[in-house]
């Protein structure tokens, strides 16, 4: 067994050679067992876990019996653990769900934002017409809350709140696949309204261990065996086109599962590494999301988990030059890892 990696790992963005910012980072890698294989910074210290959740929120549709009773496949499955783009396909998708289970566009209690995806967001604006609620990255994931309500008769009016006994529901998920005794949980309320979860950072990575070793504690293994693979079949409902989750799992073949999380937080699971099944969580101290990519894919090929073509193939993502408004270069993005 290898020896725990020991790392340093900073964000550097440089202006004609010269330092003008750095960010710090925190970072834990641990197996499918639990081992820590890699650790920057404090792992214990507490991280809201944002969408990279969204995976623990949706086996409510399994432990509620919903995917059966409303006949969702593994696209609605894919959409509910996603952050979406905003695009047709995705609002469609949503759509759908709602009309399954006799729920309206009204009954979501997330609020509409202008669609993350760039080109979805572009159409929108040149069409004139204004985002719903459904384009809202969190609608598939609100449409499965709503199902997983209406398959247990609880009442879908504050489904999104802390004392709704779906949350808690959702609470007690989160505790078993994270480790983290849910006491020890802090809970709070996350952009599109629902719970956010508070937990040490190595319980975000525990769970991407655990989902890409097909290892989820009882009752959920089953369960996340069905979600890594229909986040593996449709990773462009789990982001969209040209987006950091879709093309790390896209170029990866597969072998990662990669799910973004709001001020700087990122899950990943290797299915296929030297040290078997992984989870790595980190958290940008200073929430810079711009400096995401260069971080995941970095991180990725140094822990072995990217090959170099792959990761040029990911050069977009990671490659941040600094460009001025006279379309000069003036600057870029390093990120250093120091053992």
């Amino acid at each position: 067994m290898s020896e725990t990696m020991n790392w340093k790992i900073t964000i550097d963005t440089r202006r004609g050679g010269y330092l003008e910012s750095v960010s710090q980072v925190r970072a834990v890698v641990v197996d499918a067992k639990g081992r820590v294989v890699m650790q920057a910074g404090d792992f214990e210290g507490p991280v809201f876990w944002r969408s990279t959740a969204k995976f623990v929120q949706a086996l409510s549709l399994f432990r509620s019996g919903a995917m059966a009773r409303f006949g969702f496949t593994d696209r609605e499955l894919a959409l509910a653990c996603g952050s979406h783009s905003g695009g047709d396909e995705h609002v469609a998708l949503a759509h759908s769900m709602l009309d399954r289970i006799g729920a309206t566009v009204d009954d979501l209690h997330c609020g509409p934002h202008t669609p993350l995806g760039p080109d979805e967001a572009k159409r929108l604006l040149a069409e004139k017409r204004p985002p719903t609620k459904l384009h809202n990255n969190c609608s598939g994931k609100h449409a499965a809350m709503l199902a997983a309500c209406r398959a247990r008769g609880w009442p879908i009016q504050d489904y999104n709140r802390h004392h709704h006994p779906l949350q808690q529901e959702i609470l007690a998920h989160l505790s078993t696949v994270s480790g983290i005794d849910a006491e020890h949980i802090q809970l709070a309320v996350d952009g599109c309204g629902a719970v956010v979860f508070r937990t040490p950072l190595i319980g975000l990575a525990r769970g991407y261990a655990r989902l890409a070793g097909d290892v989820l504690p009882e009752p959920h293994r089953e369960a996340g065996k069905r979600i890594r693979a229909a986040i593996a079949a449709a990773p462009e409902l789990l982001a969209g086109p040209g987006r950091l989750c879709t093309e790390l799992m896209q170029v990866s073949q597969h072998n990662l599962i990669a799910k973004i999380g709001a001020d700087g937080v990122y899950g990943l699971g290797v299915v296929d590494s030297p040290d078997g099944p992984c989870g790595l969580a980190v958290k940008i101290e200073d929430g810079n999301m711009r400096l995401l990519g260069p971080l995941v894919c970095k991180l990725a090929a140094a822990l072995g988990w990217l090959t170099g073509a792959q990761l040029e193939q990911l050069r977009p993502h990671w490659h941040l030059p600094l460009i001025n408004h006279q379309k000069e270069l003036v600057g870029d993005v390093h990120v250093t890892m120091d053992d």
